[in-house]
């Protein structure tokens, strides 16, 4: 269930999320290396035991932005805009992702909570996911030297002895990296809590696999300063690669831009063309189509109205746009689309559209992100088709892709006559408000 989250991905992504310029204290610029070593415990796969691990990375904690960097990747994350931008160092590469990404994965995986077993808890999947469902209690003892930390009676650190002195705001910044790879809120308040890097912390895990995890990190080579701000210039966006979804996201990473006037004046010509063609079809879709692209109503006359109103595949179509309830009147509505596609010359995607919107709502999540992803391989300038696939990959809980897919309708509606995107700005507002810890 956590396999995006366990060990081997978060320490390959060591900066997915964590926090954003707003609120947070001025820190003083420091570098340092983090070396990570990860043991495991009764884990095996495909009956082999899982070896153990070991990574280094060089982490920058500046006053406006976090990197960490190891032989494949450097992760940067930009504190004030809230994107994280991972690039592969092999082809020089970056992808940008939102910093909100994570925390709405962590709370789309608490909550499937009570489907654990007794040796899998909250509490465990609470130390995983950086994520508090209630109150807890924090206890601390002594043993050999090092501090050891129980949340509710659970061992879930040890803090050794010596470090680093450095700022507080440093020393939070600190225990702000470590929430990506994992530990206990309440483990981190006490990290942030002391004016140093540790020269040793230990972690300790269970996953719902059955097996369990010590990772333990070592901090050395601390040093003041850094430059007072990252570059991508010897970097370009990833090209197109990938599935289906990847490309249509790689690609608008680069395209995805507000309607143009020429456009506008494109389609015109084009609606009025079908008109004249008696292909009134082919017109409503493209009426459609630009609307879902952002731009502005496109008014017609009373006679292509009523060109419309008389067309049978008009109809068709008018007849499965109304709200539909149950299970049984979206799969028909969706043969109805499926059957249409033969009477457009140009708009299939068109109705691929609407075909995706009902297979979402028949919870078909994933079959509705692919056929999305198909529409917009014809017309990467939907807006709206970026929202309906970011919502159904959200809903699949590849939140990933989901903001990266409502990020690139965002670039294409802003400032469009139509809100295509309240229901994710809301969303992300919330999450900064109760969840200011990830940002």
């Amino acid at each position: 269930m956590f396999t995006r989250y366990t060990s081997t991905s978060l320490l390959r992504l060591a900066m997915l999320g964590t926090l954003g310029a707003a609120g947070a204290p001025a820190c003083a610029a420091i570098t340092y290396d983090l070396h990570v070593a990860v043991n495991y415990t009764g884990a095996t796969r495909g009956g082999v035991p899982i070896p153990n691990e070991t990574h280094t990375f060089k982490v920058t904690q500046g006053e406006r932005y976090l990197t960490v960097q190891d032989k494949k990747e450097t992760t940067i994350l930009d504190l004030v805009t809230r994107r994280r931008y991972q690039i592969d160092q092999a082809s020089r590469s970056y992808v940008r992702y939102s910093m909100f990404d994570t925390i709405g994965y962590r709370l789309l995986a608490i909550r499937k909570k009570d489907s654990f077993t007794p040796a899998y808890g909250v509490i465990e999947l609470e130390n995983n996911l950086s994520l508090e469902e209630q109150a807890r209690t924090l206890t601390e003892s002594t043993e050999g030297g090092a501090t050891v930390l129980a949340v509710n009676g659970v061992r879930m650190a040890s803090i050794g002895a010596g470090g680093t002195s450095v700022s507080a705001a440093d020393a939070a910044m600190f225990a702000r990296v470590l929430r990506n790879f994992g530990a206990h809120p309440r483990v981190l308040t006490r990290l942030s809590a002391q004016q140093r890097l540790p020269a040793i912390l230990v972690t300790y895990h269970k996953q719902i696999e059955g097996y369990s995890e010590t990772r333990t990190y070592t901090v050395s080579a601390v040093k003041q300063g850094a430059p007072a701000a990252y570059s991508l210039a010897a970097y370009k966006p990833r090209a197109s690669q990938g599935d289906e979804i990847d490309k249509v996201l790689d690609k608008a990473a680069v395209d995805a831009a507000p309607p143009t006037a020429a456009a506008r004046q494109a389609v015109e010509r084009e609606i009025a063309q079908a008109h004249a063609d008696n292909r009134p079809l082919d017109a409503v879709l493209g009426l459609n189509e630009w609307i879902f692209s952002g731009g502005a109503s496109i008014t017609r006359t009373p006679e292509q109205r009523a060109l419309g109103k008389a067309n049978p595949e008009v109809i068709r179509l008018d007849a499965v746009m109304d709200d539909k309830k149950t299970t049984a009147e979206l799969e028909a509505a969706n043969v109805t689309l499926q059957d249409l596609r033969k009477h457009t010359t140009r708009k299939q995607h068109v109705l691929m559209l609407f075909e995706a919107d009902n297979l979402k709502a028949l919870g078909r999540y994933r079959e509705a992100a692919a056929l999305y992803a198909k529409a917009l391989q014809a017309n990467p300038a939907m807006a709206s088709a970026y929202g309906g696939m970011a919502m159904a990959l959200y809903r699949s809980e590849d939140t990933q892709r989901a903001w990266r897919s409502w990020d690139a309708g965002r670039r294409i509606s802003s400032g469009g006559e139509f809100d295509f995107f309240g229901n994710v700005d809301q969303l992300e507002k919330s999450l900064l408000r109760d969840y200011p810890e990830f940002f």
